[in-house]
């Protein structure tokens, strides 16, 4: 049997720029703290390979602090052979660390920018990959020869749509290859899944870096024969990105404030959109400010629109009442009167719908 942990995006050297600089930096420590713990386990379990999957680093030319974290990390497993593959934020390019002749300790196997495989005899297995050399790759592995009585298992950095820049291999050509594992990276939120027979996992991103990494997270540990692959996903995390939408009709600031304490955790970084309608404006700095005491991180953007009484600012002689009333005229039902209306009152209360998203 073959004992394996497979993990990707750790993404190294992130700057976190959404987060103030004091908590952009504990992040950067716990994401370091995150990697040593999967090295760790790698030894508590004995495992017979860590696969790498991909954006181990943030960029393609790391600062040298976070090259030397990785290089003692990973030379204080040997003699565990880990794989590693580069993907797009870390393609090997002239100063990547990848390139260093001897700068890596023995233990450690980089795949070069063209299909190649790796060995590990006494476990009768071969494990395949092909590293970035840009930001993008194509996909590859269409004519490789692999014994089906062997175990094979083919680490990938990408999703499967070939019109696309991340394409390592396609679905056709892997569900046709005798694959007892496709450990692939590029993917955030962790993913067990098929394709044909062959068994394939998204990690997950090591430890989150950002709002889009609000699903699973964390690394594989597996145990492979030549007939059966078992997955279990670990998550040492500690702490999870959120996005929440709030629903906060009818309660002022105050009591939003009160509804979104019960809603955060301690540990914990969230995205709330508030929506609904309110009868006063949300001051969504305050909020923010207030949550500093409840929960690690917190963005909060308004989508709610104000209540109005149109009857009576219909009546009213001023700018909103003219315009209700042309609204009246130029509309053919209630419902498109009141859609209009609304819309057009929150526009001259300077208030639009939140156009965040997340890069």
């Amino acid at each position: 049997m073959l004992r394996i942990v497979h993990c990707a995006d750790v993404h190294i050297g992130s700057s976190f720029g959404r987060l103030p600089s004091h908590l952009a930096s504990l992040r950067a420590e716990e994401q370091r703290a995150a990697f040593m713990d999967t090295v760790n386990y790698c030894k508590e379990k004995s495992v017979d390979a860590l696969l790498i999957c991909g954006d181990l680093f943030d960029s393609p030319n790391p600062l040298k602090k976070d090259a030397e974290f990785v290089r003692k990390a990973l030379s204080s497993i040997s003699p565990v052979p880990v794989f590693i593959i580069s993907g797009n934020h870390d393609y090997i390019c002239p100063d990547s660390p990848f390139l260093k002749e001897g700068y890596f300790s023995d233990n450690v196997h980089i795949f070069p920018c063209f299909d190649h495989f790796f060995e590990i005899p006494e476990k009768n297995t071969v494990i395949y990959g092909k590293s970035y050399n840009s930001t993008v790759t194509k996909a590859s592995f269409t004519d490789m020869p692999l014994d089906e009585n062997k175990i094979n298992i083919m680490c990938l950095h990408g999703d499967f749509n070939t019109a696309g820049d991340y394409a390592p291999i396609s679905r056709e050509v892997l569900s046709s290859l005798p694959i007892n594992y496709a450990p692939m990276g590029h993917i955030h939120n962790g993913e067990i899944f098929e394709v044909g027979n062959v068994k394939c996992a998204y990690s997950g991103a090591l430890d989150g870096t950002g709002f889009d990494d609000d699903g699973i997270t964390g690394f594989i540990y597996g145990e492979i024969t030549e007939n059966e692959t078992k997955l279990f996903p670990v998550s040492l995390s500690k702490r999870h990105y959120h996005n929440i939408s709030c629903d906060i009709s009818g309660e002022d600031t105050e009591k939003s404030l009160q509804k979104l304490k019960s809603i955060v955790h301690s540990e914990d970084l969230y995205k709330i959109i508030l929506v609904g309608e309110t009868t006063d404006e949300i001051n969504t700095e305050f909020l923010e400010n207030e949550l500093k005491a409840y929960c690690f991180y917190a963005e909060i953007y308004d989508d709610t629109s104000l209540s109005y009484d149109f009857d009576a600012i219909e009546k009213e002689e001023s700018l909103r009442g003219e315009f209700l009333r042309e609204v009246r005229k130029l509309t053919s039902s209630e419902e498109e009167f009141i859609l209009s209306s609304k819309t057009g009152l929150d526009a001259l209360m300077g208030k639009i719908p939140s156009m965040e998203v997340d890069v």
